[in-house]
């Protein structure tokens, strides 16, 4: 249960991160580790943290791992001003048996699955 919740908070966060990245007509980032992943936005061309509390920085569960779909421990997604994703992603959470993935499409788009 904790993956896929996990899973779960992730692909809606991402979605609210592009929204954001639309309303505000700016590029907003997000950035994972294997201790977790944070959200910036980008304002006089410097990445600041995004606020807001749906966008604090937020670690991984001791029982979640994450890795990112081309099997690296860091990861970045962007969407721009459009929506649009620049850097597609797949981002892995396992856990026990529990393997869930969330995708970020090129056009932008969230999704979740096994």
């Amino acid at each position: 249960r904790t993956v896929r919740s996990e899973a779960d908070r992730l692909a809606a966060r991402l979605a609210a991160a592009r929204d954001v990245a639309v309303i505000e007509g700016r590029s907003v980032a997000v950035n994972f580790a294997p201790s977790g992943y944070g959200f910036e936005r980008r304002i006089s061309g410097e990445w600041q943290p995004l606020p807001g509390r749906a966008f604090e920085q937020r670690n991984w569960p001791a029982d979640v791992r994450f890795a990112a779909g081309n099997g690296q421990g860091a990861a970045r997604i962007m969407f721009d001003r459009l929506g649009i994703s620049p850097t597609p992603q797949a981002i892995l959470l396992t856990g026990g048996d529990a393997r869930e993935v969330v995708r970020v499409s090129a056009t932008g788009e969230v999704s979740r699955g096994q």
